[in-house]
C-alpha cells in the first residue's frame, strides 16, 4: 500500500477548502487543536443518490477497501456514507480498520459492504461460517450488503450454497441485501463474458446492489451493464473509474528495458510496436494540452457522475491528498472541456488500456496467461500507486505469470479488438510486479 505522503493532518485540516478534511483524524472525539473555523471550513459531500430497490441514500463518492483508520475517518467526519470491504482485503485487515473506525459513529447512517469469494462447490455451511467471520473482523451485528465476489461463471451467480446462507442471514438480521461485484475472468478455468454474469445475476432478481466498471474509456460495455442494474432497479456502485495511467513513465521504462537488452529478442520484436503506440499518445497528449494527469482523473469522474444510473463510486484512499482531490469532485458534472479532453485522451491514449473485464483475448493464449487479472494488479501498481499490494497479488498467482510472454507469438494482440499491444503490456506489468 502506497504511504499517507503529501498532506499532513494538521495541513489537512486547514488547506481543505479545495477538498475534504476530516475532522477526527486519529479519532472521532480528537481534532488536535483544530479550531472551530478549521472545522467549518471542511467541504463535506455535496451529493446522495438512491442506492437503486435498497433506498438507501448514498454519498456519490465511496469508499473501497479501506486501509488506514485515519483516512477512513477523515472520509466519514465528510460526510461519506458508503464503504466496500471484503473479506481477502488486506487479508482481513480492511474489515478491522472498518470496524474499529465505525464505533461511535451512528451506525444506521452508514452503508457497508463486504464480499465473499464463492467458488462452485461452496456450501451454505461454509459461507455462513466465513460470512460470520467478517462480522466478527467489523465488530458488527449486520452489514448492509453481503456482495458474492467477483464469480466468472453463470452457474456460480445461482449457487444455492450461497443464497442459502443470504437466505439465513437476512433472517437472523445479520445482512440486509445481496450483491455482486465483477471486474472480469479471474485465471482459474473457462469462464463466462461479464455481461453474461451480471445479466444472468439481474434475471436471477436476488442481487440488489452490484459493484462494476465503468469509465471513458470502457464506456460502451459499462453503459450496457447499468442498463441492465436500470431495468431491475440495482443499486450500482463503481470500481475502476479512473483508466489513466502515465503514459510518459512507461515510455521511458520501456526505452530503459530496451537500454539494458533484457530480453533481446523480445523487445526487438515486441518493443517497437509498444513505442509506436506510445508515440502517438505523447502526440495527442501535448495536442490537445492533456499533460496534467489531474485534470483527466478529474473529469474522468465527473464523467461516471454525470450519468444517473450510477449511485457511489468507491476509490481506494491511500493518503489524504486523495481524499482532498477526490471528496471535491462530489456531486460534479461533465463539462464541455471535460468532454473534449476525454474525447481527445480515448483517441490518442485508448489503445493503451487494457480493459478491464474484457478477457476477449484469454482463450487465445497457449500457455493459459490470465491476461485480466495481471493487467489489473499492474493497474494497481501503475494508476492506483497501490505498489506493494499489487506485488504480493502478482507472487501469489499460481497460475502462468506473464514471462512467458516474452517468447510468445503473441497470440493476444492478434485477438485483441481495441489495437492495444498487449504482450508488451504484460512484459512490462512482469518487470514491475516482480522488479527484475
Amino acid at each position: 500500500m502506497k504511504q499517507n505522503k503529501g498532506l499532513n493532518r494538521r495541513q489537512f485540516l486547514r488547506n481543505s477548502t479545495i477538498g475534504i478534511a476530516g475532522a477526527g483524524l486519529l479519532a472521532h472525539e480528537n481534532w488536535l487543536g483544530a479550531s472551530q473555523e478549521e472545522q467549518e471550513e471542511a467541504p463535506k459531500i455535496k451529493e446522495y443518490r438512491t442506492l437503486g430497490r435498497t433506498g438507501f441514500k448514498v454519498s456519490d463518492i465511496g469508499s473501497g477497501g479501506p486501509m488506514e483508520p485515519s483516512i477512513l475517518s477523515a472520509l466519514l467526519d465528510a460526510n461519506v456514507n458508503y464503504i466496500d470491504t471484503a473479506e481477502n482485503y488486506g487479508s482481513g485487515q480492511s474489515e478491522r480498520v472498518t470496524g474499529e473506525v465505525l464505533k461511535g459513529r451512528d451506525r444506521k447512517s452508514i452503508f457497508v459492504t463486504t464480499k465473499l469469494g464463492i467458488g462452485r462447490k461452496s456450501s451454505k455451511e461454509q459461507i455462513l461460517k466465513r460470512a460470520r467471520k467478517c462480522l466478527e473482523r467489523l465488530e458488527m451485528d449486520y452489514v448492509d450488503c453481503l456482495m458474492m465476489h467477483s464469480p466468472d461463471k453463470v452457474e456460480i451467480v445461482k449457487s444455492p450454497g450461497f443464497h442459502e446462507a443470504i437466505t439465513e442471514l437476512k433472517a437472523e438480521g445479520r445482512v440486509k441485501y445481496c450483491g455482486l461485484s465483477n471486474h472480469g475472468a479471474q485465471w482459474k478455468d473457462k469462464v463466462d463474458p461479464t455481461e453474461q454474469v451480471v445479466g444472468a445475476a439481474a434475471e436471477d432478481g436476488r442481487f440488489d446492489v452490484m459493484l462494476l466498471v465503468y469509465n471513458f474509456i470502457q464506456k460502451d460495455s459499462g453503459e450496457r451493464l447499468l442498463k441492465i442494474c436500470r431495468e431491475k432497479n440495482i443499486g450500482v456502485t463503481l470500481m475502476k473509474t479512473n483508466p489513466v495511467r502515465s503514459y510518459h513513465s512507461m515510455k521511458e521504462e520501456a526505452e530503459k528495458l530496451e537500454k539494458e537488452g533484457k530480453p533481446g529478442g523480445f523487445y526487438k520484436a515486441i518493443l517497437p510496436r509498444l513505442k509506436e503506440k506510445a508515440d502517438k499518445a505523447d502526440h495527442f497528449i501535448k495536442k490537445y494540452n492533456l499533460q496534467n494527469n489531474n485534470e483527466i482523473r478529474d473529469a474522468a469522474i465527473r464523467f461516471v457522475l454525470n450519468n444517473q444510473d450510477v449511485h457511489t463510486v468507491c476509490i481506494s484512499f491511500n493518503n489524504f491528498d486523495d481524499v482532498a482531490n477526490y471528496v471535491k469532485l462530489s456531486g460534479g458534472r461533465l463539462t464541455e472541456t471535460d468532454q473534449a479532453k476525454l474525447t481527445a485522451y480515448r483517441e490518442g491514449c485508448g489503445t493503451l488500456y487494457c480493459r478491464h473485464a474484457c478477457g476477449i483475448c484469454e482463450p487465445e493464449c497457449p500457455q493459459g496467461v490470465p491476461v485480466n487479472t495481471i493487467m489489473r494488479y499492474d493497474h494497481y501498481f501503475a494508476a492506483q500507486g497501490r505498489e506493494k499490494y499489487a506485488m504480493m497479488k502478482y507472487a501469489e498467482l499460481s497460475a502462468q505469470k506473464a514471462n512467458t510472454c516474452q517468447t510468445c507469438e503473441g497470440h493476444c494482440e492478434s485477438a485483441c479488438p481495441y489495437g492495444i499491444p498487449i504482450q508488451g503490456l504484460l512484459a512490462l506489468a512482469h518487470q514491475r510486479l516482480t522488479l527484475v
